[in-house]
């Protein structure tokens, strides 16, 4: 399983916006989601910082399911003006993710005998 971390930024005027849209995800974009290979996917944030997580069994396969979408392209297009920072989710696009640092899972798998 891929655990892959992201950021993103908000307009600071459209916070309360970005967060609206997210408490009422389209239900037919949740379904894509899942049917992407994503098992999980959380959005954190502080100020205008958005932390974006997802575990997925393939990362790279699960996101270019989803843009290949037209559902997925309107949802991205819907946020695009809420955003003063976004991920390119085309094709070509590439998503720059964090670097992890440490796992305890990881480091736990290594050091049990």
């Amino acid at each position: 399983m891929e655990h892959v971390l992201f950021i993103q930024k908000v307009k600071p005027e459209k916070k309360q916006e970005y967060l609206e849209a997210h408490r009422k995800v389209w239900p037919e974009l949740l379904k894509l989601i899942k049917e992407s290979g994503v098992e999980r996917e959380i959005i954190w944030i502080k100020d205008e910082t958005l932390y974006v997580y997802i575990m997925a069994k393939n990362f790279d396969k699960a996101l270019g399911y989803q843009g290949e979408t037209k559902l997925f392209q309107k949802w991205v297009e819907k946020m695009s003006p809420l955003l003063s920072e976004i991920q390119d989710y085309s094709e070509e696009g590439r998503i720059v993710k964090l670097e992890k640092a440490f796992d305890l899972e990881e480091q736990l798998g290594e050091n049990i005998t």
